[in-house]
């Protein structure tokens, strides 16, 4: 019988993240920066003024718009957010853009409040099964020498 590629489901193993290659000149995000405060602004219930002033309160210095403006932008070379300003940012925005764009290029997934937990049960279920796999092997090679 002839098996029917199924192209509506995901790959489970394409949503394992790889670390960015660590190559000469590889590690320059600006471009993907501007783009992640670009669209977490958009999508954000706060407008650019209540992020900058959340910001700045945060942060106890002024974040003006005009410098979220050109975080945002792809051709303010020169702006990129430093890491005090890019967690006052995801503060902010009520997000984890940012933060989740750094845990990418290092192969990580950032996990918020219960997922952390639910990743670590799920990884304690594992080495439960892991256990009772050995426990039997361990009886059945102890049964086999009697």
């Amino acid at each position: 019988m002839r098996r029917i590629a199924d192209t509506f489901t995901p790959d489970l193993f394409e949503q394992i993240p790889k670390a960015h290659p660590m190559t000469h000149g590889a590690w320059r995000f600006r471009f993907e920066i501007s783009h992640v405060i670009s669209e977490a602004i958009s999508i954000c219930s706060k407008d650019i003024y209540g992020v900058a002033a959340d910001m700045s309160r945060m942060l106890g210095r002024e974040v003006s718009i005009n410098t979220l403006r050109k975080y945002s932008s792809s051709a303010a070379e020169d702006h990129v957010p430093n890491l005090e300003t890019a967690m006052a940012f995801d503060a902010a925005t009520g997000q984890l853009a940012l933060i989740s764009l750094y845990a990418q290029k290092l192969g990580c997934t950032v996990l918020p409040g219960q997922d952390k937990l639910l990743a670590e049960l799920g990884r304690i279920e594992q080495m439960e099964s892991d256990l009772a796999k050995q426990k039997r092997a361990i009886k059945q090679f102890l049964e086999k020498s009697r």
